[in-house]
């Protein structure tokens, strides 16, 4: 009795079918990277947020904590700031060393704010006050907002001063510069601070370079 023959495929439809497959795997990974699975774009190890890398409205980081529970060598506006604790733990290192130096009086006045939060600031702000929901570092965890008591803008301290020397030395940038807002879209804002880590704050501070120029200049 002669034995059932199996049938093979056309080799020709079955390399088409493992094409089509790949092409929708790459498109599917394409819009992953793109609207991610944590926010629109990751450029390398750096989380780049602006008006064209929008964060999505679920995005929540991980590991927040109240700085209020945490030691602390500076002040704060309100018991219920968060950040990440990456953050909050390079931020406090930095507050500690500049106690240290006799550099007293900083006020965290902003951390992490949802983006439901943020659309609440954006609409109760005038224009070009605040960044739309999605569009705010707020967002990450990874920013905060600081000032010192004064009646003379927190850029004339010499607390501001002392940041702009060190805050490096502990992965903080000033994140949006006054003569790179035609980069970053934003204008000059002295207190707010972005933790990109050591290696890369070092960096954008030898350069001059904001974190817009920077991402482009190593991605």
């Amino acid at each position: 009795m002669a034995k059932k023959m199996k049938r093979r495929g056309n080799p020709a439809q079955t390399a088409i079918l493992i094409v089509a497959a790949v092409v929708m795997l790459a498109g599917a990974f394409g819009l992953g990277w793109h609207f991610g699975a944590e926010s629109n774009r990751f450029k390398g190890s750096i989380l780049l947020v602006n008006e064209q890398n929008r964060l999505r409205e679920d995005y929540v980081p991980d590991e927040l904590v109240n700085l209020y529970q945490q030691r602390h060598s500076f002040r704060m506006a309100s018991s219920e700031i968060y950040l990440t604790r990456q953050t909050y733990e390079a931020m406090e290192r930095m507050f500690h060393a500049a106690e240290e130096a006799n550099m007293n009086g900083y006020i965290v006045t902003s951390g992490y704010r949802s983006y439901h939060r943020q659309a609440e600031v954006y609409a109760e702000s005038e224009p070009g006050k605040a960044q739309q929901p999605g569009a705010s570092e707020h967002q990450t965890g990874l920013a905060f907002d600081v000032t010192v008591e004064t009646g003379d803008g927190f850029e004339n301290t010499p607390q501001y001063g002392w940041l702009m020397q060190h805050a490096h030395e502990y992965g903080f940038v000033q994140r949006y510069p006054a003569n790179k807002s035609d980069i970053t879209g934003i204008s000059y804002e002295p207190w707010h601070y972005r933790f990109v880590g050591v290696d890369a704050a070092t960096r954008m501070y030898k350069t001059g370079q904001c974190l817009e120029e920077f991402i482009a200049a190593n991605q």
